[in-house]
């Protein structure tokens, strides 16, 4: 896309030291070279997503024998990266090895401990169709070749669905997760139908449209038979827990935070921060208005809102205005880059979010634009729908959430780690409590930094994203710890969260499938500990830009490694 007369953000900034390479990091690298060829051969839509695209017309095999032959491949690339004595690498080198330790063992847990491809009848569905989107998504070759590879990667659904249906064992399939399947897979069916159909009507190749055409409706029509043998075959056996229990959720927290932190602490450490949010935002409402109660203040601020043809123009604008706010703040250094592009969310993704940073992959050479895109109302809508979309944009909540998704949130880590060098590890790995938690604790430093110029409606719209994101840290620890069930979830959220029924049953279901989803809150709390400790070091010396500046420049590492990065070696801190 020209970006035409869009300002350049232009203030130098120093490249971050590195630890000295050893010859151990040049072991642990090429293994990781290998580790990543396998795994877009596995699965070739990781490789078009990081940007490599030569496994573009590729679905992957789902055959039980493609599943022992990966499992086998990870365990001994695990045993390959466990024999590099850590001792011998550099620190950076350190945080690569637990990063692709972490890489693997999620990806054992979910293949081999609890095996998706046998309890999930939704693996199937999102392997197809985020195969087809991570091609539609990117400009990274013209439309119509494009459109070629689509055709090569819907022709291998069918019989993917087909195997998809031998792989699912029924008994061991939880009830939510069935349900949650049927309703994916005519979503799926959808998408290829509408979204993908309408993004493909411009090429004028009537061979390639009738190919097309073939290929989409095999694939839709597959997707439809699939629902039906879900909800046929599967759904009345479907009884099995979706809860992972207490020992696999600290390992997999392990996986992500190094240290193995205990649950009850994790608990107590996400309660003590809701219950702090959650009176604040009950204080805060009473400062706007202390006649209304909390959701009714909540609600008014949604009234407040751009006409649908304002959102993106205010979208832009607001974009604008965290960049000069970013720089007359001195919160951090911004790469020189062009202000980011605020777009309506093309067709095809609407079904899937609100609003979101579409940045290119970290290997992409060719389709390098980066778009904040911002789902705009569909004409069909009633006045009711419009209006309930348009609330969720009200003008408080639209730049809190452009802060989390842009500035200076994810497209300002995507611009940081695409400055810096950065081994090939640390560009495909990112820690998932460091990237989320960042954007996190970005919605939370702004305001506190004076976004909104003290007006404590930007304050409520805050806390009202963190009340959400604590509500989702203690859901996943109680759902799959403690016995709570869905419903159970959905009652907390509403309680705690200020949020309608039909989200926070959304949040609920989603805590079944995401255990550890409370990243967010968990990587903000990290951050801000880091900081306060940060801070102490510092004393008179502490500058906030120079800590946000250190923070960004090692890539998306565990956020124990942070600590030694800019703490020192030596650092002996708790994560919390």
């Amino acid at each position: 896309m020209i970006f035409g007369a869009a300002i350049l953000l232009t203030v130098g900034f120093a490249a971050p030291a590195r630890s000295a390479s050893t010859s151990a990091d040049a072991k642990l690298a090429a293994v990781g070279r290998i580790f990543f060829k396998g795994s877009w051969a596995f699965r070739p839509a990781e490789a078009t997503n990081a940007g490599v695209h030569d496994y573009d017309s590729q679905l992957g095999s789902v055959t039980p024998a493609a599943f022992s032959a990966e499992i086998a491949r990870l365990r001994s690339t695990l045993y390959a990266v466990r024999a590099i004595d850590a001792d011998d690498l550099s620190l950076d080198a350190k945080a690569d090895r637990h990063l692709l330790q972490s890489d693997i063992g999620r990806k054992l847990f979910n293949l081999e401990t609890r095996p998706e491809w046998r309890i999930s009848p939704s693996y199937y569905v999102q392997l197809g169709s985020s195969s087809v989107f991570s091609i539609v998504s990117r400009d990274f070759a013209p439309l119509r070749d494009r459109m070629a590879l689509v055709i090569a990667r819907e022709r291998q659904i069918p019989a993917m669905l087909e195997q998809g249906r031998s792989n699912v064992e029924p008994s061991r399939v939880p009830a939510i997760y069935a349900r949650t399947a049927i309703l994916d897979a005519n979503g799926a069916a959808d998408f290829l139908e509408r979204d993908v159909a309408t993004a493909f009507a411009p090429v004028s190749d009537a061979d390639l449209q009738t190919r097309f055409a073939q290929s989409n409706a095999a694939a839709a029509t597959a997707y439809r038979r699939y629902a039906d043998f879900i909800k046929t075959s599967v759904v009345p056996e479907a009884h099995a827990s979706f809860a992972i229990g207490a020992a696999a959720y600290e390992h997999l927290e392990t996986l992500q935070n190094v240290n193995d932190i205990p649950l009850s602490r994790l608990l107590s450490v996400g309660e003590a921060n809701l219950a702090k949010d959650k009176a604040a935002f009950i204080a805060t409402a009473r400062e706007i208005d202390p006649n209304a109660s909390p959701s009714e203040v909540a609600g008014k601020l949604k009234a407040d809102h751009p006409t649908a043809d304002q959102l993106i123009p205010t979208a832009q604008s607001d974009l604008n205005d965290l960049v000069a706010f970013i720089k007359a703040k001195h919160i951090l250094d911004l790469p020189d880059a062009p202000i980011a592009k605020a777009v309506p969310t093309p067709q095809f993704q609407r079904q899937f979010t609100f609003a979101s940073m579409d940045s290119p992959g970290p290997l992409e050479m060719k389709a390098t634009e980066a778009y904040y895109n911002v789902t705009p109302v569909e004409p069909t809508w009633t006045s009711l729908q419009t209006d309930e979309h348009l609330g969720f944009f009200n003008r408080y909540n639209l730049l809190v959430v452009s802060a989390h998704e842009t500035y200076p949130g994810h497209y300002t880590n995507y611009l940081f780690n695409k400055r810096n060098d950065l081994s090939l590890i640390r560009k495909l790995e990112w820690n998932v409590a460091f990237g989320e938690g960042w954007a996190h604790y970005d919605e939370q430093m702004v305001v506190d930094e004076g976004l909104g110029g003290g007006d404590p409606r930007y304050r409520l719209a805050q806390l009202s994203g963190a009340l959400q994101r604590d509500c989702r840290y203690i859901v996943g620890i109680k759902e799959h710890t403690q016995g709570m069930t869905i419903d159970q979830a959905t009652q907390f959220l509403m309680d705690n969260g200020f949020m309608g029924r039909e989200p926070a049953y959304r949040e609920a279901v989603r805590g079944t499938e995401d255990p550890l989803y409370g990243y967010y809150t968990l990587g903000k709390l990290m951050l801000l500990k880091l900081r306060s400790d940060y801070q102490a070091k510092m004393g008179a010396d502490f500058d906030l830009a120079k800590f946000h500046d250190a923070l960004l420049s090692h890539g998306d590492p565990p956020i124990y490694y942070i600590r030694l990065m800019l703490l020192g070696p030596d650092d002996k801190g708790a994560l919390l």
